[in-house]
């Protein structure tokens, strides 16, 4: 979804102390009140942490920032904030977030794109009209689709895969040619190169947790 609002108070306080930060895990209270807890690890630039928690403890009750040091310039940080309409949508739905809105755009952005992972297509349209109010109605879906990992191989790697490896291609001495495996295959020798080299990298980054070439920042 495009057009998702980024009004959120905590990520510019960080963003304005130029502080690097990551956010762990969040998660809605138990309380009465609607609230959203989020775990920050934050780490300063040689100016300490305490000063950053009475920065951010002047926007909220103490009960609502909590620290935990783990050094003199990196900490945990949970910070409880109202629950944003998007987020208690998504968690009453059971969907799960791939990314933060809140975290993902760029300083001076009015909206961010979110990526969610929903059960049904109809979580989706419900998601939407949770971020309307807020979005003043430019909340879209940008693109709908069966989730597919990382790792995950087309139909034709997988089918190139399997037989290649039925086949003995990986055997050494092989007993296939690569001639004969696109000819199996019903494809051209690059093709046929070309299938399996994507699918070996695919295995490869998903075995050892790496990104895959085009994810690379060049």
């Amino acid at each position: 979804m495009d057009g998702v609002p980024r009004e959120d108070w905590v990520v510019e306080t960080l963003r304005g102390e130029d502080v690097a930060f990551r956010l762990l895990a969040c998660r809605p209270s138990d309380r009465d009140r609607p609230r959203l807890l989020r775990l920050f690890e934050v780490r300063t630039n040689g100016s300490g942490i305490a000063s950053l928690v009475r920065r951010l403890r002047a926007r909220v009750g103490p009960r609502e920032i909590s620290v935990a040091a783990l050094s003199p310039d990196r900490a945990l940080l949970r910070v409880s904030v109202p629950l944003p309409p998007a987020c208690a949508t998504a968690f009453e739905l059971g969907d799960f977030c791939l990314n933060c809105p809140f975290l993902q755009s760029e300083e001076g952005e009015e909206a961010a794109q979110w990526k969610v992972l929903v059960p049904r297509i109809g979580d989706a349209r419900r998601l939407l009209r949770a971020t309307s109010p807020a979005s003043n109605g430019r909340s879209s879906l940008v693109r709908a689709g069966a989730f597919r990992g990382r790792g995950s191989l087309t139909g034709r790697q997988e089918r190139a895969l399997r037989v290649a490896y039925e086949l003995g291609y990986f055997d050494y001495p092989r007993k296939i040619s690569l001639a004969g495996l696109a000819a199996r295959l019903g494809v051209g020798r690059s093709a046929a190169l070309e299938l399996l080299r994507k699918a070996t990298t695919k295995l490869a980054a998903d075995r050892f947790g790496g990104q895959l070439p085009s994810q690379r920042l060049t």
